[in-house]
C-alpha cells in the first residue's frame, strides 16, 4: 500500500536531524558559502581561485525539450570562466563515469549559443566526492583527462576534467593536507582543522535552519511521491508490455531449460520408446540389410566354393586319363553333377 504524504514527511523529518555534509542536499547547501566553495575546489585542484560565481544549484538543465535534463548539486565558474560542477555521492550507481561524459556534454552545451565558436569553450572539471572508492586502487584522488592512447604524454587538450575523490580510502600525503582533511570529515565527521572546523559549522547552520529543513522535506517528499508514483505506472506499464516481453524472454528461457529438462526426461523416455521402436525398426531395416548383405556375401561364397568344386573335379578325370571329357562338363551342369556323384567330390 502506497504511504500517505503526511507519514512520508513524518518520517522524512526525524531524519533531518541526523544528516551530515555526505547528504547532497546538505552540501549543496554548504557549498553555497563562496568561502567555503572556494577553499574546497582550491584543496581538490590544487589552484588558486580568486572568486567563483554561482550558474545554479540542483536547479535543472535542460538542453533540449526532449533530452533528458541534469540537476547538479554544485554549478560555479571562476574569475577565468572555468565552470566546475561538485558532486556528492553517497551510493555507487554503476553509472559514474557515464554520468560524468553527460554532464561534461550538458555543460559545454550550457556554456555557448549557437553560432559561437567550439574556442569559446571553457575549461570544465566534473567532480565526484564518493562514500566509496569507485576504482578498487586505494586512491584518494583519481583524476582523467582525454589521452593519445598511443603516446600517453600527449594529451588532448579539450579542457574537459573528471576528478573522483574516495572519502574510505587511506590518507595520502601527496594530495595534499586539504584533502586529505576534507574526505575524512566527509567520510567521519570528525573535525581535525581549519577547513573541517569551517564545514561543521556550515553543517551546523544548515540543520537549524527552518527554510532548509522545509526544502528539504519538500523535495524529499516529493522525490517519494514520484517513486510510488513510478511504481503505479510502472505497474499498469509491465501489464501492458509483459505479455510481449515474456514471450520474449520465455524463449531464450525456455530453450536453456527445455534443454536441461529435456536431458534428464530424454533418458527415460528415450529408454522405453527406443526399446519399442528398435525392435520394429531393427527388424525391418535388419531384413532390408539382410538381403542385399546376404546375396553379396553368397555371391563371392558360392563362387569361391564353386570354383574349388571344379578344380577337384579337373584333377580327377586327369588323373583318370578322361581328360576327353574336361569340354564336355564346362558346358554340361547335369554331366558335372554326375561325375561329381561319382568321384564323391562333395564341395
Amino acid at each position: 500500500m502506497n504511504e500517505r504524504p503526511m507519514d512520508i514527511a513524518a518520517e522524512i523529518d526525524q531524519r533531518w536531524s541526523s544528516l551530515t555534509i555526505a547528504d547532497d542536499f546538505v552540501f549543496g547547501k554548504v557549498m553555497l558559502d563562496e568561502g567555503i566553495c572556494r577553499r574546497v575546489l582550491e584543496a581538490i585542484l590544487r589552484v588558486e581561485i580568486d572568486h567563483v560565481e554561482y550558474i545554479g544549484r540542483q536547479e535543472p538543465i535542460d538542453v533540449t525539450s526532449d533530452s533528458k535534463g541534469v540537476r547538479l548539486d554544485v554549478y560555479v565558474r571562476d574569475d577565468a570562466g572555468t565552470v566546475y560542477n561538485v558532486e556528492m555521492q553517497a551510493v555507487n550507481t554503476r553509472e559514474l563515469p557515464r554520468r560524468a561524459r553527460y554532464y561534461q556534454a550538458v555543460m559545454a552545451l550550457d556554456q555557448i549559443e549557437k553560432g559561437e565558436p567550439y574556442r569559446a569553450l571553457k575549461d570544465a572539471y566534473v567532480i565526484f566526492v564518493c562514500g566509496f572508492d569507485l576504482f578498487g586502487q586505494g586512491r584518494r584522488v583519481y583524476s582523467f583527462q582525454s589521452r593519445c592512447s598511443e603516446d600517453c604524454s600527449l594529451t588532448l587538450d579539450d579542457g574537459a576534467h573528471v576528478v573522483f575523490l574516495s572519502a574510505p580510502s587511506p590518507e595520502d600525503p601527496s594530495v595534499g593536507a586539504d584533502v586529505n582533511e576534507l574526505l575524512d570529515y566527509i567520510g567521519t565527521g570528525q573535525v581535525t582543522g581549519e577547513l573541517s572546523s569551517q564545514l561543521e559549522t556550515a553543517v551546523r547552520n544548515v540543520l537549524r535552519s527552518e527554510d532548509c529543513r522545509l526544502e528539504y522535506m519538500m523535495l524529499a517528499v516529493r522525490d517519494q511521491l514520484n517513486v510510488e508514483k513510478g511504481r503505479e505506472i510502472g505497474l499498469q506499464l509491465g501489464l501492458e508490455q509483459g505479455r510481449a516481453e515474456g514471450l520474449r524472454d520465455g524463449l531464450a528461457k525456455g530453450k536453456a531449460e527445455g534443454l536441461r529438462d529435456g536431458l534428464a526426461r530424454g533418458k527415460e523416455e528415450g529408454l522405453r520408446d527406443g526399446l519399442a521402436r528398435g525392435k520394429e525398426e531393427g527388424l525391418r531395416d535388419g531384413l532390408a540389410k539382410g538381403k542385399e548383405e546376404g546375396l553379396r556375401d553368397g555371391l563371392a561364397r558360392g563362387k569361391a566354393e564353386g570354383e574349388n568344386r571344379f578344380a577337384k573335379l579337373v584333377s580327377a578325370l586327369i588323373a583318370a586319363d578322361r581328360a576327353d571329357e574336361l569340354t564336355n562338363i564346362a558346358s554340361d551342369a547335369a554331366s558335372r553333377e554326375t561325375l561329381y556323384k561319382e568321384f564323391g567330390i562333395t564341395e
